[in-house]
């Protein structure tokens, strides 16, 4: 389907609430001397009992988020890019390493019940890799394009032709069927998540979009774009439905509950190392139920964890998790 570039919006109007919750810190983890975490390659299990992140020795350690204490260490093989990312039943780890040299990726799957390495696939180069709700599936995304791989044959099932410039995140639909990629020559696109075909595509500006994440079940797309906008949008017409009050800060990322009506929004304010503002939105009222803002420390991963938003920050040598009601 065409992309709609002049639609009218219908903006909220409700002004911005913010409700009396707060964060909670949950745990500390002090990581060894001299060592950090990398920013772009940490993650919070759906499950609530892991983080496990790439750190800056070269080596991925998974924690106990409960207890704070080391489960496993195992040697990294980051490149210029990496990513972390624990299936939604939390029985898998998937670690993903660009080697920019060879114009390649490589993608590793673990089981997190015995740490074997279940499967080890050769990608294209990425930025980020997700997995498909029933953990049968996972795609990866970066300059050249998007792969959707089958974990149980270990093919590649589709590989969708790269926009200008390559895609920057990814998010399946809840019952696996969709694929949706946020694209740098400012374009949304949704495709089939078995065959790879184009099923809509949106341009709601001339600015890239930087973050999405199927909500409400599958009806609605939340896009975040470079502009502090966030609109949400009817997946199948490829056209807006509303749009959130403007955002404090750039959107670094979206990450929606499973109820399809929270989703957390983070922020980047200029830099890299300038991610600690999150706000968690009533996506149908329009309004902020949570505000968390901590200069000083950088989001490295989260994931809603049952009724709660459970995510990690790293300020120097700590790892420490909160959580947002």
């Amino acid at each position: 389907m065409r992309s709609n570039t002049s639609v009218f919006l219908l903006l909220f109007s409700l002004p911005i609430t913010v409700m009396a919750q707060s964060a909670r810190q949950e745990t500390t983890i002090t990581l060894p001397a001299g060592v950090s975490v990398d920013l772009a390659s940490a993650s919070v299990s759906p499950t609530g009992d892991l983080v496990a992140a790439i750190c800056t020795d070269d080596m991925l350690r998974v924690w106990s988020a409960k207890s704070g204490e080391l489960v496993r260490s195992l040697k990294a093989n980051a490149g210029a890019h990496s990513a972390v990312q624990f299936s939604a039943d939390g029985r898998l780890l998937a670690v993903a390493y660009e080697i920019v040299a060879y114009e390649k990726g490589t993608i590793q799957v673990f089981s997190v019940d015995s740490w074997k390495l279940e499967q080890e696939l050769t990608s294209l180069p990425l930025y980020a890799v997700i997995f498909s709700p029933d953990s049968r599936r996972l795609s990866n995304t970066g300059d050249l394009g998007t792969e959707i791989w089958d974990l149980e044959t270990q093919k590649r099932m589709a590989r969708l032709s790269p926009p200008f410039g390559g895609s920057v995140a990814l998010s399946f639909s809840p019952d696996g069927r969709w694929l949706a990629t946020a694209d740098q020559d400012t374009f949304v696109r949704v495709y089939e998540a078995r065959t790879g075909n184009s099923h809509s595509s949106w341009q709601g500006s001339l600015l890239e979009p930087t973050a999405v994440a199927f909500a409400a079940g599958g009806k609605s797309l939340v896009v975040g774009r470079i502009d502090k906008t966030v609109s949400i949008v009817d997946p199948d017409a490829g056209k807006i439905i509303r749009e959130l009050p403007k955002q404090p800060g750039l959107i670094w990322s979206i990450d929606v509950a499973a109820d399809g009506k929270r989703a957390l929004i983070a922020y980047n304010h200029g830099e890299l190392s300038d991610i600690h503002h999150l706000t968690l939105w009533d996506l149908d009222k329009g309004t902020i139920l949570t505000d968390f803002q901590k200069p000083g420390v950088n989001l490295v991963g989260g994931a809603f964890a049952g009724d709660h938003y459970l995510f990690a920050v790293v300020s120097s040598n700590q790892l420490t998790l909160w959580s947002l009601p």
